[in-house]
């Protein structure tokens, strides 16, 4: 089991997540973020090459969906970087091409 990090733009992401839903639902909100984390910090960091690669992206990403939203991360030697966590309708391609704090790890 790697350990798993979160980039400063994943933690956003998921702070974004947390305010649209908790519009509806603080309950579900919370959930729906524990539910996030407990894949990265569970599944993921034990089985880090079930995603999808996504290199077009980046070198070394890959993806992996819950609900309407992809998980976005780079097997490290010590560690899983979750990069992103984005809604399925985003231009990722677009927020790749912007630079993000790729030094983790």
């Amino acid at each position: 089991m790697k350990a798993v990090l979160f980039a400063p733009e994943a933690l956003n992401d998921l702070d974004d997540i947390w305010l649209y839903i908790a519009q509806d639902s603080i309950f579900h909100a919370d959930r729906f973020i524990d539910e996030q984390r407990e894949l990265c910090e569970g599944k993921l960091s034990m089985f880090p090459n079930m995603g999808s690669g996504r290199g077009y992206l980046a070198e070394g990403v890959f993806a992996f969906p819950h609900g309407s939203y992809m998980i976005y991360y780079r097997v490290r030697l010590d560690a899983l970087e979750i990069i992103r966590v984005m809604h399925g309708s985003v231009d990722v391609e677009s927020l790749f091409a912007t630079p993000f704090n790729a030094g983790m790890g």
